[in-house]
């Protein structure tokens, strides 16, 4: 019967042996590979074929929350590439929990919807209220098309006949002559 080798020493082992995933050590070579302290009968991981006691593996390699810091012990959100505690997947504007909502990532930030609209959409010329859909864009700045109207009268101009005075559109009837100005959607 062929001896059996430590694979930590090389040795042969004649009393007891620890065998774990195929590899058989000496009582005292089953130790952590990082903290050097024997492994015995505690739990412990194996990273890289290698032996990492519980104790080191939660310090130095256990999922820690991208939100809070904090080890990961229980179940964990993996999204845009990090992860989560349940509790701390939520919106930064808000504070509302994401786990069943669209959410959007900014620079490591999470928005909900509506957070992201305010803080990120463009804002119309008007009313100042974020543009979702179709915008007027004039006057160099974007408007909602309800919101584009004449600055004296208040009626909506619709067409690309309007005119500018001192930086505000107006009507042809409030204003006289056209000039022609340019309205793209």
């Amino acid at each position: 019967m062929a001896a059996t080798i430590c694979c930590k020493c090389d040795k042969e082992i004649d009393d007891q042996a620890i065998c774990s995933s195929g590899k058989s050590y000496h009582p005292e070579h089953f130790t952590c590979t990082e903290c050097e302290k024997p492994i015995g009968m505690s739990e412990f991981k194996l990273l890289k074929n290698e032996l990492v006691c519980s104790e080191c593996f939660l310090k130095k390699h256990a999922p820690r929350c991208y939100a809070c810091g904090s080890l990961i012990r229980e179940r964990a959100i993996a999204a845009v590439g990090r992860k989560w505690h349940e509790e701390c997947f939520k919106c930064v504007g808000c504070c509302q929990n994401l786990l069943t909502s669209t959410f959007f990532e900014v620079n490591g930030y999470l928005f909900c919807k509506d957070d992201f609209r305010e803080a990120f959409s463009s804002r119309c010329a008007g009313c100042g209220e974020p543009i979702d859909k179709k915008a007027i864009v004039a006057l160099n700045t974007k408007w909602h098309p309800r919101c584009f109207e004449c600055f004296n009268c208040g009626e909506r101009i619709a067409t690309d006949n309007f005119n500018i005075e001192d930086g505000n559109p107006f009507c042809l009837k409030c204003s006289g002559e056209p000039t022609r100005n340019q309205i793209t959607n």
